[in-house]
């Protein structure tokens, strides 16, 4: 669940149909190219607006870098806006919290400062939400450098059911500015990752109309993370097991939470349950991986508290062949706290393929290569 908002001013409408919002902090390798895809997009820039939210970056390039664009972009008032945040906050939350409370646009879409997107993007989803005015606009996504955890859209325009958008729980995402402000919502500045999950699933439970967009390369999502040369990403991992146990119980204790307020049947709230929420915490985000890898001791006590969480009436008498990833013994291990058997469960378990990156930039176009920054071609053919 986002934090609450409190009742304060906000940006009052300009007009534009979209407020791009750019987290940043540091990533000066590839923030130019992040800026540059953006201002070439063929939408008319008096239908749109960048806001960044700068978050303490420490780089003189990088800070040279939004400068330069400030002033590059100043015979456009409004266009291109920095808001500094002084000192840094650990995560990505207070940042996308600043572009929400500045967004002026009708619809938010926010993109990571190390990602790029295409030029016909914000046209193409402008023309989109004229023909189908959505809550949420998922567009086809393209890996970059062996980047994983997708969103795959191959429909050019195809409105879907709340079920399918909560099978994406990404925040690079458009978001209609209007619903955040009726539900409150904020991103959980206490989170230092994974605020985009709890804001994601919150905002699609309690909005109605979900639409995403395919047949063309919308969003390319950069991987860079075993380069040194690159920036760190912005948010910071959970890097210990109870590190990662801490975030993951937040998360669904918050996820429970929404669906108890919730207006949703209570057939949708368990469907939910059990194809969403515990799926993607207990075994997609390795919360009981980190349970296992915390030992004995610790380990029993996270499946203590993990016990009592899911005594919630929404998932006790849950049938356990309606779960998705999961077993009726899971859940009589997280019950009993029987850290010792979970550990042999997870140990049997088959390990899926090691995902092999691709060192390179370079994305496949039919019988080409093109690099997804520069658009350039290879002369392979």
């Amino acid at each position: 669940m986002g934090e609450v908002l409190d009742a304060t001013a906000r940006a009052q409408p300009s007009g534009r149909l979209l407020t791009v919002g750019i987290p940043v902090f540091n990533g000066r390798f590839l923030l130019r190219n992040c800026l540059q895809s953006v201002i070439n997009s063929t939408l008319s820039r008096d239908r749109f607006e960048i806001v960044i939210a700068d978050d303490g970056s420490s780089e003189p390039e990088t800070l040279a870098i939004l400068a330069e664009f400030e002033k590059s972009l100043a015979a456009d008032p409004g266009f291109f806006r920095v808001i500094s945040l002084g000192s840094n906050s650990g995560g990505a939350a207070r940042p996308r919290n600043r572009i929400l409370d500045e967004a002026t646009g009708e619809y938010v879409f926010f993109i990571d400062s190390d990602d790029t997107i295409g030029d016909l993007a914000l046209e193409r989803i402008a023309e989109a939400v004229a023909a189908t005015p959505a809550d949420w606009i998922a567009v086809n996504q393209v890996p970059v450098n062996g980047r994983a955890g997708l969103c795959r859209v191959r429909q050019p325009h195809a409105e879907v059911p709340r079920a399918k958008a909560l099978a994406t729980l990404t925040v690079h995402k458009v978001f209609r500015r209007a619903e955040i402000e009726r539900q409150q919502l904020r991103f959980d500045e206490g989170l230092p990752s994974g605020q985009d999950v709890s804001f994601a699933f919150s905002y699609i439970l309690n909005a109605s109309r979900f639409l995403m967009l395919g047949d063309y390369d919308y969003y390319y999502l950069t991987q860079h993370g075993d380069n040194p040369d690159e920036p760190a990403h912005l948010s910071r991992r959970a890097k210990t097991p109870e590190a990662l146990i801490e975030k993951n119980e937040r998360i669904l204790r918050s996820m429970l939470a929404d669906l108890r307020t919730s207006n949703l049947s209570e057939s949708e709230r368990r469907e939910i349950v059990s194809n969403v929420a515990l799926p993607r915490v207990l075994m997609r985000q390795g919360y009981l991986k980190a349970v296992v890898k915390a030992g004995p001791v610790a380990g029993t006590r996270a499946l203590r508290r993990l016990s009592k969480l899911l005594a919630d009436p929404l998932v006790a008498g849950l049938d356990p062949a309606a779960l998705k990833d999961l077993t009726g013994e899971h859940l009589a291990v997280i019950a009993t706290s029987d850290w010792a058997r979970l550990a042999l469960m997870t140990s049997a378990a088959p390990h899926p393929p090691s995902r092999v990156g691709i060192a390179t930039r370079w994305v496949t176009r039919g019988r080409r290569f093109v690099d997804v920054v520069s658009r350039r071609a290879s002369q392979n053919k």
